[in-house]
């Protein structure tokens, strides 16, 4: 009996406090949404970035082809290694 009273109790309480921030929200005016002056729009700021292209990219590409020489060598689907 007093474990009913005890969750009646809490959800009216929640209720009451549902009810209360919903009316405080209503009453309140939200913010203006402005841009601070020092910020740039977001596409102009991705524009900006500039990609540099990696310098080991031919390093890059013989390791690969030695790679390469490397597995047909070894014919891994042959079970030689």
């Amino acid at each position: 009996m007093k474990l009913r009273w005890l969750i009646a109790i809490s959800v009216a309480g929640l209720a009451l406090c549902g009810a209360l921030l919903h009316r405080h929200y209503r009453r309140t005016a939200a913010p203006a949404a402005t841009q601070p002056s020092g910020l740039k729009p977001l596409a102009e700021w991705q524009q900006g970035i500039r990609l540099d292209p990696p310098r080991s990219y031919q390093r890059d590409q013989e390791l690969r082809k030695q790679l390469r020489r490397e597995e047909k060598r070894q014919r891994p689907e042959e079970g030689r290694n």
